[in-house]
């Protein structure tokens, strides 16, 4: 039997990115050296770059690429960790007929070794090298890509909570590029801090690329825009030129964000749409700010009024205190490479200027 694909009024679009495209080729072509880091806001579309990036690399017979998305797993104890890393083959068992030489986001190991690795009889990270040597033997490139990992930053190896799963996973990774050459590891997220925690280690940061993935440029935008049917499959309706200034000046760049726009206009004007996604927004501000600590959070989002971004160097450590709580939340958003905040899109810069507006 024949699947068809199901058809929707909506499709995910993919636009330009050939310049990230182009980078990430070029880093697998190299001998694995270095971590690499993807990094940007939140909705800037890192992980539909990665999907497209697999869906190119996964049909090349030199490569092997394992991807996790941590966002789809629940990762809040070791054994989670493992269970998202290792999947077990049972005997007898089929192996899947996958049309590329993507494994999504599991290493196979027998019934036995599972048992070794729970009872810690067996070290995981030994199980992982000893793939990626095995591929290394048959002339094949391991890739090992891992989106949101941030996901693990609690996870503790131990009950004692003496040694952290993240650094030994660095640990892993720094032993798997730097001095073993065996793997790319490709490392997305969007969270600023945890980013910031690596490009301040002086160790990790001689051995990773960081690489920031921002929101799209106004004329990709405007490409995308004026042609609905070939990049959304939508025929429904047409946007002109006002309509897409529009929608730039209300999320700029934000590719979900325009997603959740085009979804509003099946049954809405755009005038209505781009006034509610901001009232929206201004709404998730009230929500943060009605906290303690009212009058100094109020204080450093008046800064981005007139302004587009504020230096870590402008602020002193209480105020970093709250500004990292903004990141968290995702009411702005931190690029370590830079030492600057930014508010979470133009949205939210749009929220917080209509936020210290009178209402009408």
């Amino acid at each position: 039997m024949t699947n068809k694909k199901a058809e929707y009024r909506k499709d995910v679009a993919f636009i330009n990115r050939q310049k990230e495209l182009a980078f990430l080729e070029e880093y697998i072509s190299d001998r694995p050296e270095s971590i690499l880091f993807l990094h940007g806001p939140k909705s800037s579309g890192k992980t539909t770059l990665l999907y497209k990036f697999l869906e190119q690399v996964g049909k090349k017979q030199d490569l092997n690429v394992k991807f996790l998305n941590l966002r789809e797993t629940f990762t809040n104890v070791y054994e989670d960790f493992l269970k998202t890393f290792f999947e077990v083959q049972k005997e007898g068992e089929k192996k899947e007929n996958l049309e590329t030489n993507i494994n999504v986001g599991f290493f196979k190991i027998n019934s036995t070794v599972e048992k070794k690795i729970l009872e810690k009889r067996a070290d995981p990270f030994k199980v992982m090298k000893a793939e990626f040597l095995k591929l290394n033997k048959k002339g094949v490139k391991p890739i090992l890509v891992i989106d949101e990992l941030q996901a693990l930053d609690k996870v503790y190896i131990d009950n004692d909570k003496e040694r952290l799963l993240i650094i030994a996973l660095f640990n892993f990774f720094v032993a798997m590029t730097k001095e073993s050459h065996l793997a790319h590891i490709i490392i997305s997220s969007s969270d600023g801090y945890f980013i910031n925690q690596v490009f301040t280690d002086s160790r990790l940061k001689k051995t990773a690329i960081f690489y920031k993935i921002d929101y799209l440029r106004k004329e990709d935008v405007t490409e995308w825009l004026l042609n609905l049917e070939k990049y959304s499959k939508i025929k429904a309706y047409k946007l002109s030129t006002n309509d897409v200034e529009k929608i730039w000046d209300t999320v700029g760049g934000s590719m979900w964000e325009i997603q959740d726009i085009l979804s509003g206009l099946f049954n809405k004007a755009l005038d209505q749409v781009t006034s509610l996604y901001i009232k929206k927004i201004r709404n998730m501000i009230v929500d943060y700010v009605v906290k303690p600590g009212k009058m100094e959070i109020e204080k450093l989002l008046r800064h981005f009024i007139d302004h587009d971004e504020l230096s870590k160097a402008q602020i002193d450590p209480e105020e970093e205190k709250l500004l990292r709580d903004m990141v968290r939340q995702n009411i702005l958003y931190y690029d370590p490479t830079e030492a600057k905040y930014y508010p979470q899109g133009r949205s939210f810069h749009n929220g917080i200027r209509v936020y210290f507006s009178p209402e009408s």
